[in-house]
Formats: C-alpha cells, structure tokens, sequence
C-alpha cells in the first residue's frame, strides 16, 4: 500500500517525517517485502524541505562555484527575496527541464589521466538536495549492510575494519580485489530508474525527473548524456548505491544473506549448516562506492567470484570488471591495497593462528608528504610572522589530517617516521629565513630570536597534542611564544570500533549511538517554528526592505539556536511573544548583513532599548545595562564608519 505524508511545517517536523519514512521502509524490507512511496514531489518541494536544503548546499566548499548560468547561491538565491526563492524551485518540479552539467577535470594522485566531474546549475543542485533529502531514508533502510561508500555515519575506516573482522572470524585467507572500470560513467539510466521502482520509488513523476537529471547533457561535449552519474552531482552518490546495491543483492544472497528453509535464531548457526551441508561457494562482501574485496576459502574459489562477478556485471549491469586491477591475494603472503590502505596477516598468538596487520599504501602516503612538502617550500621569504603562523597552522591541519585518516593502521608509526624526517627538515629551512635581527641583551651576551629547534611539549600550538612529546619540532618565534610545524611521527594507533548497524540518522537511538561514539555535537533543528508570523508575511509578500532576502528569513533561525532560546541581552526566555533578530552591524554589505555572526536574538522591550539610543537604561541591571550599551557601541560605531565612508566618496 502507498504511503503518504504530511507536509512538513518546520524542521523539527522534516526531520520526524524522515524518521517515519525510515521506520515503514525499515519495516517492509525485513518483512521480505519493498515498501511503496508516491506524492513525494509534494513532500520534496514544501517549503521547508526546500530552506533544509538550500542550508545544506550553501555550507558546502563550492556553494559559489557556479554552473553553465553562471549564477551563485550568495547572489542569486541568499539575496533573493523569500517567496520568489520558494516559487523558483517549486516552479522546477513542476516543470523540470535541467540546464547542461559544466565539465571539469581534475588530477587523480599518481595518474596521468584526469577524473571529469559534472558541475549542475545552483538551482538544479538545489533540487537535487531536495530530492536526496527525502530519497535517502527510503534507501538507507535497504542498502546492504557493509556497503560503506558515500552512506551517512560510515567511513573508510570501518569499512577496512570490516574486512580484518571477517578474515579473522572465518579463517577465510584468499581476498578478491575487485574494480569496476569507469562505473560512474557507465551507470545504465533504464536499469537504475527500475531499481528505483523496485525499491519502493513509486512517484513516476520523480522518476521522469531523476531520468531527465541523469540525461541532461554536457557543456561543449554531448547535447544528451546517454549514460552514467555526473561526479561531482548533489545525488550522484545516493543513485550510485541505489545502481550497485543490485550487485551488493546479488552476492550477499549467494551466502552470508541466503535464505533458507529453516528459520536460525543465530546468524552464525546458519552459517554453520550452510558450511557443512551445501555445496555453496562461501564470499563475504565488503564494497566502498566502485571499490570491492569479495573474502573466501580458496584461490578456486575466488577465480570462480572473479569469473562470474565480470559476467553478472556485464550481463545484468552492463558494466566492466576491470582485469588489470581486478586482482586475487592470499593475505598470508601479500598485502591487499584498499581505500588506501595495505592490510594482511601474520602469524601470531591468535585464535586462528593469525594477527591483522594494516599500514598506510606507501605510494598514496609518499604522494600526500611530498605535496605537503611543495607547499612548506613555497611559503614567500617576505611574508610577515603573522602570514607565516597562519600557513604553519594549516600545514598542521593537513598533517594532522593525514594522521587522523591512517590513525586505525596498526603500523601507522612505523609509516610515518620514514617521511617524517622529510617535512621537518623542509620546515626547518624554510623557517630559518624569517629569523629576526639579534639583539644585545644586558651584559653584553646577544639574544638569538626567529627560529630554533623546540620541544614540542613548549609550543604553544596544538598544544593538546604536542603536551604528550619531548622531540624538538622546528619553531619560529611569535611575541613570546614559539609556534611549531607539527611532526607525522605524533601518532599512535587507535582501535577502530565495527559499524553498529542500528546508528543511523534517521532514529532517536541511532542518532544518539552516534553522538556516543564520535562525541559530535549534535546538530539542533532550525527554530524556525518559534519565530515572528507576522514578520514572515512580510518578507513573504516583499513589503520590507531589501536586506530582509531569504538569507535572513533562514539565519535568523540559526541564531536563534545559537543563542539557546535566550535573549541575548537579558537571557530571558523565548518560548513565548515575538523574537526579534538584531543586527549587530545593520551597515554591512548585503552579502554579510544577514550572517548567523551579525544577528542576535532579542525579546521586544530589549529589542527597542537597544536601537532607541536615547532611551534610558537606569531602570535596567548592571549587567544588562552592560550589555545594551556593548550594542549600542557597536550601531553607533557601525553607522560612524558608513558616514566616514560618505564622506570619503
């Protein structure tokens, strides 16, 4: 039976609509049944679906990377007003004619070719995140379970995990390596659009428009894309599950997922019989995006998975198993590479006789030191201290980064020291050209001041990092303190917990499982139900100056969170009355003036004391006298400056 929503009214309520739509597609998947959706355009062009979005899209790095339009989301849509920004995308899933994907090419490391990625208009990419939005919890609640690739709450790391657990569990020695050649740009349109069906998308409207989506053509290269996923598309990712989940079925169903006659109560009891009594060819499947290891018994075996993999894909899927990367390992002997890692076994005091060793891939680890080693090297020699701490910090963030991604290897510091000595000695050298002058200290001794070799626990950088280390890191000299370049040998390995298949975003537990275990804070729905209608009617109808646009009707929400409910100025309560948003600086160019950073939170009576200068304060508290004259600076400062600036001109 279809299932039906109401439309959401406010985040709170989009996020439980996407938790019910979760639960009934959750439950018909482990009933041996697929669920059915229809009217999902309706719930993918409300209002709210829509402002979720548009937040989504413009938190991102290339939120002002415009497509073939040449349109931006800062220009083109934040300082738009507030209804015409609504109606604009409504207007897109009524009549849905997507504009040509802007083609670039970036490097892939260490390879001469290039990988394309599709660039879709603002307004299209908004649409698509509509789409994702709704789509995703109908499709996570089916995915197979240890598909990791482009999956909320999944990385790399447990995919890797995964692995090691399963050779470790069953003894199973021998690893298919699998690659499918070019996947994304092969996937076929009419194969995935009846996945989609078969899943439970029974909305043909939505279908018409993620065909139309998959088929809009490429700038200066095709007038129709006959085949494949643009890399770099909001809902690339999720579509390209949905196409490999197909093939995630297939295997799964052969042995870890098959069913039987008899119902176990236990997983590892049917595994058991299946062992013993039929003449099933044992594979455990772990698949990250187009990256695939198939774990079995025998070197017969796994030719057998690669033989019948490379024909169900071409015949079911009409994709190709790459034979050049495609490859068969025995762990006991050599390592796999995957996700950019190298894991095998070795003998040791284990159940199995076996212990797991993983390292980071040398090559990829060598290619990322000497990248960053390039960027160490060109930092100017006629920078100020100030430029040259800001460029060590974000080296430090990039080395820390590297670090964080190979922190689950067991040999990850043995990895490390080989490069290490590379970017400190680089850093060093670098450093040493902006010592400063000496100078003679009294009696007559001079003072050597710009650079040295310190102990990392006396930097006064990542100090909670470096606190644990005596190695002297090479530092320069700030006022007085020492700022280092941190060193790859700051690392340790760190135990990689297997994914809790019930930690998922779309339930109270699993989002809680989460925050438990990545003690992320967790991320707050948009208040926009607490904040004033009549207000909202008038940016609705564009009967308010320019500056109230569309960014402000949706900041003006986030900073309401961020101020905890509270008036900012007197920390009452705002459960109840208007909420009135103060901008701090109202002088601010129209692309700032609505930041989350410029608005606060107020309560009416404090509200209009604040932008009433003349207004007494004396009936007022110390403190929120304090406060009210901070903002009063800040106006009357503010208004000094667009005056000056008058002038000037």
């Amino acid at each position: 039976m279809a299932q039906k929503f109401d439309l959401p009214k406010t985040e709170t309520e989009l996020r439980n609509t996407l938790d019910k739509i979760y639960e009934t597609s959750k439950t018909a998947y482990e009933n041996n049944e697929r669920p059915s959706f229809t009217d999902l355009i309706e719930l993918m062009s409300a209002r709210t679906t829509i402002v979720t979005a548009i937040h989504k899209i413009k938190s991102n790095k290339g939120s002002e990377t415009p497509g073939v339009d040449g349109k931006t989301m800062q220009k083109d849509y934040l300082e738009k007003p507030f209804e015409w920004v609504i109606k604009d995308i409504q207007s897109a899933f009524k009549y849905f004619k997507p504009q040509k994907i802007r083609r670039k090419y970036i490097d892939k490391p260490g390879k001469t070719e290039k990988r394309p990625l599709g660039i879709p208009t603002i307004r299209d990419r908004i649409v698509q995140e509509c789409i994702k939005n709704i789509l995703e919890p109908i499709l996570e609640a089916q995915f197979y379970k240890y598909s990791f690739g482009f999956r909320p709450m999944r990385d790399t790391q447990m995919a890797l995990e995964h692995v090691k657990q399963c050779v470790h569990n069953t003894g199973y020695h021998w690893i298919v390596e699998g690659d499918i050649s070019k996947c994304f740009d092969k996937i076929n349109h009419g194969i995935l659009t009846k996945r989609l069906y078969h899943i439970g998308i029974k909305d043909t409207r939505l279908l018409q428009i993620i065909k139309a989506m998959l088929k809009a053509g490429i700038a200066g290269e095709c007038e129709i894309n006959e085949d494949g996923t643009p890399q770099g598309g909001v809902l690339s990712p999720l579509l390209a599950n949905a196409f490999l989940d197909i093939f995630d079925e297939w295997v799964s169903t052969q042995w870890d997922d098959k069913t039987t006659r008899h119902d176990y109560s236990r997983h590892n009891d049917k595994i058991k019989w299946l062992r013993k009594r039929s003449n099933l060819i044992p594979a455990y499947l772990v698949r990250y995006a187009d990256d695939f290891v198939i774990i079995t018994d025998s070197r017969e075996h796994a030719e057998w998975w690669k033989q019948h993999i490379r024909k169900f894909l071409a015949e079911r899927m009409k994709l190709t198993l790459s034979e050049e990367k495609t490859l068969i390992t025995d762990v006991r002997k050599q390592y796999i590479h995957f996700l950019g890692y190298e894991y095998k076994v070795v003998k040791g005091k284990a159940k199995k006789g076996y212990i797991s060793r993983t390292i980071p891939d040398r090559k990829r680890l060598k290619r990322k030191v000497l990248l960053l080693n390039d960027e160490i090297k060109a930092f100017p020699k006629d920078w100020s201290r100030e430029r040259v701490i800001q460029a060590i910090n974000l080296i430090n963030s990039k080395i820390r980064g590297v670090i964080n991604y190979y922190s689950n290897c067991t040999w990850v510091n043995i990895a490390m020291k080989k490069y290490s000595r590379i970017l400190q000695l680089t850093a060093a050298r670098r450093l040493k050209s902006y010592k400063r002058k000496q100078r003679r200290k009294r009696g007559g001794s001079k003072e050597k001041r710009g650079f040295k070799w310190v102990p990392a626990n006396q930097v006064q950088n990542l100090v909670n990092i470096h606190q644990g280390y005596t190695t002297k890191i090479p530092a320069i000299k700030y006022r007085d303190i020492w700022i280092g370049v941190t060193s790859l040998t700051f690392c340790k390995w760190e135990i990689t917990l297997m994914k809790t298949q019930e930690e998922t975003p779309y339930t109270e537990s699993g989002r809680q499982l989460y925050f438990n275990r990545t003690k992320k804070k967790r991320r707050n729905a948009r208040l926009d139900n607490m904040l004033n209608e009549k207000t909202s009617e008038l940016i609705a109808a564009g009967l308010t100056h320019k500056n109230y646009n569309f960014e402000y009707y949706m900041n003006r929400a986030y900073a309401l969170n961020r101020d905890k409910l509270k008036c900012r100025i007197c920390g009452k309560w705002l459960y109840h009355g208007t909420v009135y948003s103060h901008r701090i600086n109202p002088n601010l160019p129209i692309d700032k003036v609505n930041k989350v950073a410029n608005l606060a939170s107020m309560d009416c009576d404090c509200y209009n004391i604040v932008n009433n200068l003349k207004k007494s304060t004396d009936h007022l508290e110390a403190k929120v006298r304090r406060k009210v004259q901070e903002f009063r600076d800040k106006l009357v400062n503010s208004n000094k400056i667009k005056t000056h600036a008058k002038t000037n001109v």
